[in-house]
């Protein structure tokens, strides 16, 4: 009976899939603008995932992007940004150096950062003649880091947008879909805070939300509007209508197995881990034999592909070789220049290493990072438990999550030493859980009903499909502050309670004096009698 049943799910389940491929392939072949322009590969990484697939399955894809796709589909074009500084890279070189700056600083910052974004986008000769040309696109796929100003596409090519947010749902993706954002439970990504917050976190919560959000009205927005008017002089519609009721859906790099329950919208979609590749790929053969023939497995370090390890403070990397060096198990070393002197019997070092299907062989035993989104996922997925040294952005956040969840351990960049890295590294190596937690979130994560690559290009095809869903645009993007939170309805009913107070103390007031009168009056006529 067990196996009956077991049968006609599993028939069911097919069929779905089924169904589900065969209206993918209804779709016909769109003409899909993809914007990603992110000097960050990290960024870019994700969205090429999701226009290469798009160009694989006969749409015709345009990127603009700073990076060029190797081997690209014979539909993917590349559009190229032309950045003419080196502002992206003169901040990485020094980000280990104003690690404790303030939090206020960081923002100006970053302020500073996504409006060369935007500009170098927008004045970029590729990008311009493309704006000029009169070419036509069905869609846009815009990725959601403060630029809002690369809505005006939208409005040029006449198309819905389909948003994607590489580290999660944040108040960005939340003012241009109106999905809530509750503070008492919802950390924001650029806090170390977990979903179990005490009162004084609640409220650090709160307070550095509202600076955020001012500080982006204050100085984002003023910049994506400047730039939103000279590169689009011609809109039929205003950047605030575009925020309001521009983009149609967007594509969250989230999974709840990786993060917290949080509510969203339906127009929010989680496809966290989509770019991990669920084929692996075979191993070069130096890194192959190097892995395999480490006796005690491999440790495998990388702090991402944007920060530079050799611009660490130089005590703290003697104090990381000897913590290494010290270890039993072999070390695969991602490191930016040739400046590393180490063994070369135990350490293997590179510039690159095909992080995915290294994490994925089963003798890798632990992964350093620097508790990037895309890290943290990958080690997940493969079940590979971490020590994280986080530094900026939501590295933070994502080693808070690791730690509660029990499959890592950060260690803070300014504490880092040879003590605190030994003490972390000891720890999740010696002790059994963390490994056996990260085994157990990656059976979570891997249990969904569809690859959450083929989520993402259901979704992608679902706004094709539907002439744009703006079905799925919710109302909450015609409220304002006072409307979207009832302010003026508690105020009311806080008025009508007040008037139904003073009303009863009045009258009671007013019937306690009358008959204080009436007994003073029968009182003096007693005396009188």
């Amino acid at each position: 009976m067990i196996s009956s049943k077991n049968n006609v799910a599993a028939v069911a389940f097919l069929c779905l899939v089924f169904v589900i491929g065969n209206n993918r392939v209804m779709v016909e072949s769109a003409k899909i603008l993809g914007i990603f322009p992110t000097a960050s590969k990290s960024h870019w990484i994700l969205g090429s995932s999701l226009l290469k697939e798009l160009a694989q399955d006969g749409h015709e894809v345009t990127m603009i992007s700073p990076f060029p796709l190797k081997n690209a589909p014979k539909t993917y074009r590349d559009v190229n940004i032309a950045y003419n500084t080196n502002l992206f890279d003169d901040i990485m070189d020094e980000v280990f150096e104003k690690i404790d700056d303030s939090i206020v600083e960081k923002m100006m910052e970053l302020g500073t950062f996504v409006n060369e974004i935007t500009n170098t986008t927008l004045s970029s000769p590729e990008v311009q003649a493309l704006i000029h040309s009169d070419e036509t696109f069905d869609l846009l796929i815009l990725e959601i880091f403060l630029d809002d100003a690369l809505l005006g596409f939208a409005d040029r090519f006449n198309c819905p947008v389909v948003g994607m947010s590489t580290f999660g749902a944040s108040s960005w993706v939340n003012s241009l879909t109106g999905s809530p954002q509750p503070l008492s439970y919802v950390p924001h990504p650029m806090s170390s805070f977990t979903d179990k917050m005490n009162f004084w976190q609640r409220l650090g919560n709160v307070l550095f939300t509202a600076f955020d959000e001012t500080l982006l009205t204050a100085m984002c927005n003023p910049i994506q509007q400047r730039h939103y008017n000279h590169y689009f002089p011609n809109a039929t519609r205003s950047l605030d209508e575009m925020r309001r009721h521009g983009v149609s859906l967007v594509l969250i790099n989230s999974h709840f197995s990786l993060s917290f329950p949080r509510p969203y919208l339906p127009n929010l979609i989680e496809v966290g881990g989509f770019h991990v590749n669920r084929k692996v790929n075979p191993l070069p053969e130096d890194i192959k034999s190097f892995i395999e023939q480490s006796e005690h497995g491999v440790i495998y370090f990388s702090m991402g592909s944007n920060l530079k390890p050799s611009k660490m403070d130089k005590q703290k990397r003697n104090d990381v070789i000897k913590v290494l060096s010290s270890l039993k198990q072999n070390i695969i070393w991602k490191w930016d220049d040739d400046t590393l002197v180490v063994d070369k019997k135990k350490f293997l070092i590179g510039k690159w290493f095909p992080q995915d299907d290294i994490l994925a062989h089963p003798n890798v035993k632990l992964f350093i990072t620097h508790g990037g989104l895309l890290s943290c996922t990958e080690s997940i997925y493969h079940g590979v438990p971490i020590v994280g040294i986080p530094i900026f952005g939501d590295q933070l956040l994502n080693m808070a999550r690791a730690e509660q969840s029990g499959w890592g351990i950060g260690v803070t960049y300014t504490e880092l030493n040879e003590q605190t890295f030994s003490k972390a590294i000891t720890t999740v190596l010696g002790d059994p859980s963390y490994a056996a937690n990260v085994k157990t979130i990656s059976r979570r994560m891997r249990d969904q009903p569809l690859a959450p690559m083929d989520t993402a290009k259901f979704w992608v095809e679902y706004v094709l499909r539907h002439d744009g869903a703006k079905h799925l645009i919710s109302s909450a993007q015609d409220l304002n502050f006072v409307q979207y939170n009832n302010l003026d309805v508690y105020l009311f009913i806080g008025a009508v309670l007040l008037t139904i107070l003073f009303v009863i103390r009045s009258g009671l007031r007013k019937l306690y004096r009358t008959l204080l009168k009436r007994n003073r009056s029968t009182q003096t006529v007693k005396k009188t009698n």
